[in-house]
């Protein structure tokens, strides 16, 4: 009766792990969905000086990212034609990534420690 029991708890042990584990993103499709982020970011960046919203909805469609190799992550932000700077935190080992055109900077955090994105924003720049 008690290995029974056991075996069960096991099982059920089993499922919920794997359960956790599908649900984590692995690095290659965050690196795959920062990639297409910023060739969109690219496009708006590149055309759109006058609304805000188009920005603001990409963000929206995107975030937030999960589990990414931090190292890939910045090169693909690095890759944009609007690339404008990385701060690091060391402290909180997070990174704030900035992109921006003459008229409009989008940017976010992503952290290190948790692997994931957060504080996303989109603003003008001289309006």
């Amino acid at each position: 009766m008690l290995t029974n029991r056991t075996g069960w708890a096991v099982i059920a042990f089993l499922l919920c792990a794997m359960q956790v584990s599908m649900t984590r993103a692995d690095p290659a499709s965050c690196l795959e969905k920062v990639s297409s982020y910023v060739a969109e970011v690219d496009q708006l960046l590149a055309r759109e000086k006058d609304r805000i919203t188009p920005f603001q909805d990409l963000n929206k469609r995107y975030f937030e990212f999960r589990d990414c190799d931090t190292d890939s992550l910045l090169e693909a932000v690095w890759r944009s034609a609007f690339f404008y700077h990385i701060t690091y935190n060391p402290r909180a080992k997070e990174y704030y990534i900035l992109l921006s055109s003459k008229d409009v900077e989008v940017g976010f955090a992503y952290s290190a420690r948790e692997k994931k994105s957060n504080t996303l924003s989109a603003g003008w720049v001289n309006k």
